[in-house]
């Protein structure tokens, strides 16, 4: 992969340069903004943050199908939480019947893998401005939004391609790891261990929580965002209920409890609840970070459910069979459920809200709430149990189960309670892209009880080469140094 063709700052209105001479800055054209102007002043590095929050809300992909909506079917659709009603052969079925094609033209690794490092890049750049000795505020705010950005890119990207934690990480090939710009033409890094990639998105966080002191709302990256990232990784780090890692889990803990007990987050009750996926996240006190999609409209609604113009096809991924059967008759997050009849598909006629915000046609400004505080209670939860706190794992547990309207549930512990913790978070979280993960991370097989487009029940364990995307083929030729995963 040359890298050097990433670097472009149409994003953000940035293209790298410099200047020779006094004679040459006239000579420049006036429609293009030159690295030494773009960061020469606060404003300069805002402008260009907001291109970096625009390529993950989708702009890193340069197609309809975007970043955002890309990295939001990765990571549902390995798990069971959707049937599919497709039976072509196309990049949706691809990684769905978890064939994982490295071909561009059949999957979606390409577009993923080099949005995410377009993305990254950018990030690169933006940083490698901001001077050692920098003391002005806003700057520094930019550089901890930047530092945020990059971990949410790096974490998604090694636990898309990179193997569990617990299974070796310090010997398991992650993703390349690129934390500097201007590489140079010929710049090949090999895969970094997936030690190594979680070891910098921890890094990155925990840099940027001494930055972060703006009080900006959850469409940006905030200190209690960081929190909330910082629990979840060390969870994904925290092994298996069998073989737990304590000092991960207690750092999951710890970091939850900032966020739970000083955030200033609310879980919305009754009414607010049922109708949070149809509000946007701007405001909402639920929300710690929901990536916002209002001037870059998604395509991932059209997977999950029938436009209301006919004239459009969709809903060709629908809630599983066994996912609905998980609800009870007076859970509130039936809410979370209509029905929805995709033409001839008139037998699957249930379909997810979570994206129909503002949906008429294809596209939907539905933010994508990748931290919201219902994960952060479970996320306290599951680390508890697994260090033998079966009270306070039971505690967490029931303010979801109560929010959620199906009441407390007592005398459970241990793996039981393990179990119960799980079931509500794929229950809670679904169609967020946490399924899979959960059931991987923590040495659990991924079962499909239900036929579903072209293939049948099936059965993934987390040890499976399958569970992890294979590198796009164009750049393990282009890169000599990078290895491809098994299948």
């Amino acid at each position: 992969m040359k890298l050097s063709a990433l670097y472009i700052f149409a994003l953000a209105a940035v293209v790298s340069g410099s200047s020779c001479n006094k004679q040459l800055d006239d000579l420049r054209p006036h429609n293009v903004t030159y690295e030494d102007q773009q960061f020469s002043s606060p404003q300069g590095f805002t402008k260009a943050l907001w291109g970096a929050y625009a390529s993950i809300a989708g702009g890193a992909v340069a197609s309809s199908f975007n970043y955002n909506d890309i990295t939001l079917f990765l990571s549902e659709a390995h798990g069971n939480n959707i049937r599919a009603l497709d039976a072509g052969v196309n990049k949706n079925t691809n990684v769905f019947n978890y064939l994982n094609s490295a071909e561009k033209d059949l999957s979606y690794t390409y577009e993923y893998w080099r949005g995410s490092y377009t993305a990254t890049l950018l990030l690169n750049k933006i940083l490698a401005n901001v001077k050692a000795e920098e003391t002005n505020a806003d700057i520094l705010q930019v550089k901890g939004e930047a530092l945020f950005l990059r971990a949410y890119v790096y974490f998604n990207l090694v636990r898309i391609y990179g193997k569990p934690y617990y299974q070796d990480a310090a010997n398991s090939p992650g993703v390349m790891l690129i934390t500097t710009d201007n590489n140079g033409i010929g710049f090949a890094p090999p895969r970094a261990s997936v030690k190594a990639v979680y070891d910098q998105v921890i890094a990155d966080l925990q840099t940027a929580l001494p930055l972060l002191k703006a009080a900006k709302g959850n469409s940006y990256a905030t200190r209690y965002a960081a929190f909330a990232l910082l629990s979840r990784v060390y969870l994904y780090m925290g092994g298996t209920f069998a073989q737990p890692d304590n000092a991960a889990n207690a750092k999951a803990k710890e970091y939850a409890d900032s966020v739970i007990l000083r955030g200033g987050y609310t879980l919305l009750q009754n009414t607010a609840y049922t109708a949070y996926y149809s509000t946007d996240a701007p405001g909402n006190k639920e929300d710690i970070f929901a990536i916002n999609t209002q001037y870059a409209n998604g395509l991932i609604s059209n997977l999950y459910a029938m436009p209301s113009q006919i004239n459009y096809s969709g809903g060709l991924y629908r809630p599983s069979p066994d996912l609905l059967s998980l609800l009870q008759p007076n859970d509130l997050r039936n809410k979370f459920y209509v029905k929805n009849v995709t033409p001839g598909n008139p037998n699957d006629s249930v379909a997810s809200v979570k994206y129909m915000l503002g949906y008429v046609s294809l596209y939907s400004p539905s933010p994508h709430r990748y931290l919201r505080l219902a994960e952060v209670y479970l996320n306290r939860a599951e680390a508890a149990v697994k260090a033998g706190d079966n009270g306070a794992a039971l505690i967490d547990l029931n303010v979801i189960r109560s929010r959620a309207g199906i009441g407390d549930t007592s005398n459970i512990t241990g793996e039981a309670l393990f179990r119960e913790i799980l079931k509500q978070r794929r229950i809670e979280l679904a169609f967020e892209g946490h399924s899979s993960y959960d059931y991987f991370r923590n040495g659990l097989p991924m079962i499909r009880n239900y036929t579903s487009g072209s293939s049948g029940v099936m059965t993934v364990q987390a040890n499976d080469p399958k569970v992890v995307l294979r590198l796009p083929s164009d750049e393990i030729s282009g890169n000599g140094n990078l290895s491809q995963n098994e299948q």
